[in-house]
């Protein structure tokens, strides 16, 4: 019975060590690597557990467990070479006691900044308590493939980035099929109408706003920021978004994980040739001779729902600048921030704080 359980074991760990270092083409596998590479070092401590049991079996059925460990233990490895060579810091310990070194207490609240007829829009902001105002303000565009999601998702990595003395604003826009693009324009524009409005009652130096999405949120953060100098906003943060969708469309697939090609028809309304001035103006890429500002780009290298492609190609169209920041985490897929105390979660909380302080902490 105890050679079965190993045996049982050894296989699951084995299916799990292998689906993290592959492309994930079903949301399951997706999911499951997104834990296996973020929570991989509680897996390998589960390995190194096993040892014992196995060795007493043989020493040689033990060995496959210390490799499995090793496996496991190579996001938090690299993590660990990523944060030493790009000045982040990194905590070993962390990854085991689920702590953070905050500044200020955080309240959040639910409140709608937008209605027309039956149709409204939320904001969830997260408010630092007892921090000298006015503060710098980072306003979120959340996930979802454009056509789902919620202003209050990512609550713990929301959470934790206020607590170092910003507000953020995670805001709702209107959603494909229904509502194609530039709605979401439209949409980015009234939270920041509203923000500006509302701004001495909640804290918020309006000179020190920072626009920064999550995925299709990205997408909607960068062409906003560059497409809309008159936001006034002061930086941008695309995590594993796309800033050309002209590329998003040409890459897109019937059946891949996301159904891509259905998201991006529904979004933009149709193909470049059908809806051209739609792919430009969704498209930050498009703006970059116009308009500028300092921009930090976080991705995973393992991205199956967002290629990696995609901050590749923007990082390289502004090589020449030393105001933008590209953060690649070798093991990363989607979400790999959504766990602030995890590999991803740590340098992708460390980056943007790094990128606030250098570019949006001091008053203009």
């Amino acid at each position: 019975m105890k050679l079965v359980a190993l045996l049982l074991a050894l296989i699951i760990l084995s299916l799990l060590a292998l689906n993290a270092r592959m492309m994930a083409p079903t949301r399951l596998q997706w999911q499951l690597q997104l834990v296996t590479t973020e929570f991989g070092h509680w897996l390998a401590l589960l390995a190194l557990v096993l040892i014992y049991p196995a060795a007493q079996t043989s020493r040689w059925f033990a060995l496959p467990f210390l490799l499995l460990a090793c496996v496991f233990l190579m996001p938090a490895f690299q993590a660990s070479r990523v944060a030493k060579a790009q000045g982040l810091p990194f905590s070993w310990l962390r990854l085991w006691l689920s702590f953070h070194s905050s500044k200020f207490a955080v309240h959040n609240e639910r409140r709608t900044y937008w209605q027309e007829g039956d149709e409204s829009l939320d904001i969830v902001i997260y408010r630092p308590v007892g921090a000298d105002k006015p503060l710098p303000c980072l306003l979120i565009a959340h996930t979802g493939g454009w056509d789902s999601g919620d202003p209050g998702e990512f609550i713990g990595a929301n959470t934790e980035l206020a607590s170092h003395g910003y507000i953020v604003c995670s805001f709702g826009y209107r959603l494909a099929p229904k509502h194609k693009w530039p709605a979401q324009s439209d949409d980015t524009r009234h939270a920041f109408e509203w923000i500006r409005e509302h701004a001495a009652e909640i804290g918020i130096d309006t000179n020190r706003i920072v626009l920064m999405g999550r995925s299709a949120g990205a997408q909607i953060a960068a062409a906003c920021a560059y497409g809309l100098p008159g936001l006034g906003a002061r930086g941008c943060i695309s995590v594993y978004g796309t800033p050309n969708m002209h590329l998003a469309r040409e890459w897109s697939v019937p059946n891949d994980l996301l159904k891509s090609l259905t998201l991006v028809r529904q979004y933009m309304g149709g193909d470049p040739h059908e809806v051209p001035e739609a792919y430009r103006t969704a498209s930050a890429t498009e703006f970059l001779d116009q308009h500028s500002l300092p921009t930090l780009l976080i991705h995973g290298t393992l991205d199956s729902l967002v290629g990696i492609g995609h901050s590749r190609r923007f990082t390289q169209l502004r090589a020449d600048r030393d105001d933008h920041n590209f953060l690649e985490l070798p093991w990363g897929t989607h979400g790999t921030d959504y766990f602030p105390s995890t590999p991803g979660g740590q340098l992708s909380m460390a980056a943007i704080l790094r990128f606030m302080e250098r570019f949006v902490s001091a008053p203009p």
